[in-house]
Parts: structure tokens; C-alpha cells; sequence
């Protein structure tokens, strides 16, 4: 049966557990300890290819949200596989395969993004839906316009000035019949097929069954992005608050109000009061020092007017492991390092052993009790560009080349955080930036709507002989930060040894916020952004504990 040749070729390919995954007693090892699966039949089980998809998942508990949603692969061995491939072929043809199917002779071709990032909307935003449908699959329905992230878990700004919809960055994504956003995580890609394979969310705290789909595409643009590092570090998960993503502000936020008011009860301990207000960042990035300018912020004004009770114990420390903000002029982290200590910021040296539930541990034995531990050290590969069958840049990024194309196969692109260029090409891998994925978006709009879709060159497999142009450039305009108290810092250099604009203190802290207001994507948000600073600045922020 063709199922079962299929089947025989696919599971050769794979030559048993691929990524790190086995199967032993219908439990997954390393990575995913907490998911449970039953094989009875073929309903459970399908070859793709050069991945082994498993649909009918039973999970034993709910899904959890990492990063941007995207999950791994699972990958399988099977010393009956042939067996099982025989068994009911109509039935797994007819419940397995529900989705879209592959277009049509006469018409438009589909473009299939996965992810919401920077780089996505950017590319949403300007291809052109007369010549291409397109169909964008992410956990979010928003971008998450992340510089200015930070000042939301002190409420200097509001959740929804940061958050902007898909549907209205690319309207057709709503409006048009053959164009769709399918609000699920990818769980794999079977490049010779040209199909994506998607896992609808779970609904939070009330179980439901997870519905299973896959998605037919002409041309594939991967921009799934990336999760934070932790090294390995025993308890950073299970302890520590990331800042990538809007819910992640919202619980940072509601833990320092909570932890604001809970030291006010009658009966708490000295000790105990000290460790709920001391609040620790960990990395010396611009996140973490933007973070803790925010907090100096909320502490020197609101808190002294709002929490008098406990103004004089509340603490923010932040620990680097080399030197904070090393992409900037020396003489500019200087004057970081400065202002943040006169605002009250603790500035440590050390690295990060073990975290606990009320302490971190460093590497010289230092114990550091905390309140509240945001996590900023930094973001690598999401386990979903882990398991995929795609050639790696270092670093474990999904391998591009010149042209942002994924050379091994056909008809697929990636861009952003989970893509790098791979050694052959000459080309260092570009740091992880929102500027580096925005102006890859741009440059694959003008390879699509120009390049490709103007030579006919849209539909599966008809790109190859295609002229692409010039290959992507990628050239810095400069990094800025703020570091709270109408201060920032401001770096126009393309590079640490190239001369250029360097600068900081309040006229830096004017153009910090006037670059960032004009980059907003929407009007709606910037007028948002506009209020939200306007109100914060003449009534302070608001401490409603919502939740």
C-alpha cells in the first residue's frame, strides 16, 4: 500500500529517535517529561516524509506557553511501523488530514508565516495580498512592540499601547476569503510535501481536547523566534520572570504589587519583609537595566507616595555576569553604572548557580533573597527550530543563506531570532534585535512582491531559476536605552570601534522616546503611548492589583 511505502521510507529516514526523543513505556524522555502518549493504532501514528508526526495526542496535563508558543517536534521509533501503516489507510486519509490543501492551477499562491515577531508583522505588513494569499499561524494574535515593554510592569504604560493586532497590520488576514490566522503552535514541517502540521492552544485552566490541522504552502516564512537562556540553571524556570511577551509584564506587575502589599501586614517579619521588596534582575542587558530604571522610577515616586510604610526597604539589585550593557561606548555604560547606583540601583558582579524559591544562589556561595527575580540574560533557539530537519548556523539557528532562504529545501525562508547565516556563506550571525528581524521582513517584501511574485514565481517549485537580486545587507543604526529618571542612553555607531553619535542624560531620553513613539505601529497605539506617558507623568502610575 502506499501508505505503507511510505511509512517504510519514512521511518528508514529516520533511523529511530531524531532530536534527542525516544520512546520508552509511551513516555517521552529529556525534553518533555510531562506528556503521555498511547500508540494503539495507526490513528495515532503518520510518517511525513522526513519527520514522523503524531497526531490524537493524550496529553496527561495541560499545555504550557513557552516563548512564542511554538513547540518541538516529537520524534519517534517504531520496530512494527509497517505493521501499523497498514491498518485503516481510509480512515486516517479522512480524520487526519483536515486542513488546507494545496492550491490550485489559477489561483493566487500561498504564502504561510509562522510567528508574530518583528520580523513576521513586517513582512505582513507589506506583501502584497494581490498577488499572494496568506496564511499566518502563531499562539498570539498580537505583536508585542518590545522596547517598550519594560514600562508596563510598573504601569507607566498600559498592556494594550504594546500590543498590536495581527488582523490590523495585515487586514486581509480578516477580510479576505482565501486568507486566514489560524491562532495555534506549529509542531512540525514536512518540506517535500510542503505542508505544515498545527496543534490548536489549550484554553488555560479548563481542560480541552487539542484539535489537530495541517496547512498546504507554496512558500514558507519561518519567523517563530526565540526563547530566553537560562544555561542549564536548576530552578530559573520554575522561579524566575522572563519579559518577552505581554502576559509575562502582566504577572511581573501583579507579583510586585502583590509583594508591596503583603509586606505591609501586621506580623511580618523584618527579614521576611526585607526579602518580599527586594526585587533582583538578573543580565545587564538593555532589558535588564531598562527594567530596573523603570523600578528606581516607580520606587523614588510612586511608592514613596503610595507605600510610605515600607519606602525605605524596598531594594533593586542587578547582577551581570561580565559588564552591563557591553554593546555600548565605554563611556556611555560609565555613565549607566552612575546613574543607576545614584537611583538606588545595586549594581552586582557574579554568576548564577542555583535559584530557590526565596534565594539565588551565585557561583562564590553568596545567597541573595528575593521577592521577585526577573530572568534577562539573553534568548537562543525555541525547542520548535531544535527539532526541525533543517540545516543549523551556529548557535543552533535555523541555517540561511544570502537570501534568507533555507538552501537545503525548497520554497522556504526564515527570518528573525530563529535565523542565522550559515558558515558557508562568509556572514557572521546577526544579533538578536528587533531592528536586525524588521529589516529582514522589509527585505523579503521586496523579494516577494518584486522578485518572485513578478516573475511568476509564487507557486511550489517554480522559483529556482528566479534572478533573486542583491542579497541582504544587513547595516546597525545604533542601540539606545533608558535608564530611568528622564535619562538614556543613546549609541549611533554601527559598531563598538567605529566612530559615530554617542550620547547620553535628558536630550538622550527626548530622542530615546521620540524614535520609540514613531515606531509604534499603529496610530491607535502611538496615541496610546502618548496618554499613557502624558497621564503617568502628571498623575503618577496606577497600583490597581488586578487578578
Amino acid at each position: 500500500m502506499a501508505l505503507a511505502r511510505i511509512a517504510r521510507s519514512g521511518f528508514g529516514r529516520s533511523g529511530g529517535a531524531i532530536g534527542g526523543y525516544s520512546l520508552q513505556n509511551n513516555t517521552f524522555r529529556e525534553e518533555v517529561p510531562a506528556f503521555k502518549y498511547s500508540l494503539p493504532s495507526l490513528e495515532n501514528v503518520s510518517p511525513h516524509g522526513n519527520l514522523s508526526y503524531l497526531f490524537n495526542i493524550r496529553k496527561a496535563n495541560s499545555l504550557g506557553n513557552s516563548s512564542r508558543g511554538i513547540r518541538t517536534t516529537p520524534h519517534f521509533q517504531f520496530q512494527n511501523a509497517e505493521r501499523i501503516a497498514e491498518e485503516s489507510e481510509s480512515e486516517y486519509e479522512e480524520t487526519r488530514y483536515a486542513g488546507l490543501e494545496a492550491t490550485k492551477p489559477g489561483e493566487k499562491p500561498r504564502v504561510v508565516v509562522i510567528g508574530t515577531g518583528w520580523g513576521a508583522c513586517r513582512f505582513l505588513k507589506g506583501l502584497d495580498t494581490k498577488i499572494y494569499d496568506v496564511v499566518c499561524i502563531s499562539p498570539r494574535n498580537h505583536m508585542v512592540f518590545t522596547p517598550l515593554l519594560a514600562s508596563t510592569c510598573v504601569g507607566t504604560l498600559e498592556f494594550r499601547s504594546v500590543a498590536e493586532p495581527v488582523s490590523r497590520i495585515q487586514t486581509s488576514l480578516a477580510t479576505e476569503p482565501n486568507s486566514y490566522f489560524y491562532l495555534a503552535s506549529c509542531t512540525g514541517i514536512d518540506t517535500d510535501k510542503h505542508e505544515v502540521y498545527c496543534e490548536t492552544l489549550s484554553n488555560g485552566a479548563l481542560p480541552n481536547e487539542p484539535h489537530y490541522f495541517k496547512v498546504a504552502y507554496d512558500k514558507l516564512v519561518i519567523a517563530a523566534g526565540a526563547e530566553p537562556v537560562t544555561f542549564g540553571i536548576k530552578g530559573v524556570k520554575e522561579n524566575a520572570f522572563f519579559l518577552r511577551e505581554v502576559n509575562h509584564a502582566q504577572e511581573i506587575r501583579k507579583k510586585l504589587l502583590l509583594n508591596l502589599m503583603l509586606s505591609e501586614n501586621p506580623g511580618i517579619s523584618k527579614e521576611e519583609k526585607n526579602r518580599l521588596l527586594h526585587c533582583v534582575v538578573i543580565g545587564g542587558g538593555p532589558t535588564g537595566v531598562e527594567f530596573s530604571g523603570e523600578l528606581s522610577d516607580f520606587i523614588m515616586k510612586d511608592v514613596r507616595e503610595q507605600y510610605a510604610h515600607v519606602k525605605d526597604d524596598i531594594k533593586v539589585t542587578l547582577i551581570e555576569a561580565n559588564e552591563i550593557l557591553s554593546s555600548f561606548d565605554i563611556g556611555l555604560r560609565q555613565y549607566a553604572i552612575n546613574h543607576l547606583n545614584k537611583s538606588g540601583v545595586r549594581l552586582m558582579q557574579g554568576v548564577v548557580k542555583e535559584v530557590h524559591r526565596k534565594k539565588i544562589v551565585l557561583n562564590d556561595g553568596t545567597d541573595v533573597p528575593y521577592g521577585l527575580l526577573v530572568w534577562s540574560t539573553g534568548v537562543g533557539p525555541s525547542q520548535f527550530v531544535k527539532s526541525l530537519n533543517l540545516p543549523k548556523s551556529p548557535g543552533g539557528r535555523i541555517g540561511i543563506d544570502e537570501w534568507l532562504r533555507v538552501p537545503s529545501v525548497e520554497d522556504v525562508f526564515a527570518v528573525g531570532d530563529c535565523a542565522g547565516f550559515l558558515e558557508q556563506t562568509g556572514r557572521p550571525v546577526l544579533p538578536a534585535l528587533a531592528q536586525v528581524a524588521e529589516r529582514q521582513g522589509k527585505y523579503l517584501v521586496d523579494l516577494f512582491n518584486k522578485k518572485i511574485g513578478k516573475q511568476n514565481g509564487g507557486k511550489a517549485l517554480s522559483a529556482e531559476s528566479i534572478s533573486l537580486g542583491d542579497p541582504f545587507v544587513y547595516k546597525h543604526l545604533g542601540s539606545m536605552a533608558s535608564v530611568g529618571r528622564f535619562k538614556a542612553l543613546v549609541d549611533l555607531r554601527q559598531s563598538k570601534d567605529a566612530k559615530g553619535i554617542s550620547h547620553a542624560g535628558f536630550v538622550s531620553w527626548l530622542i530615546w522616546r521620540s524614535a520609540y513613539l514613531t515606531r509604534v505601529v499603529s496610530w491607535r497605539n502611538r496615541f496610546y503611548v502618548a496618554v499613557n506617558w502624558a497621564t503617568t507623568l502628571v498623575f503618577g502610575r496606577d497600583n490597581s492589583r488586578i487578578g
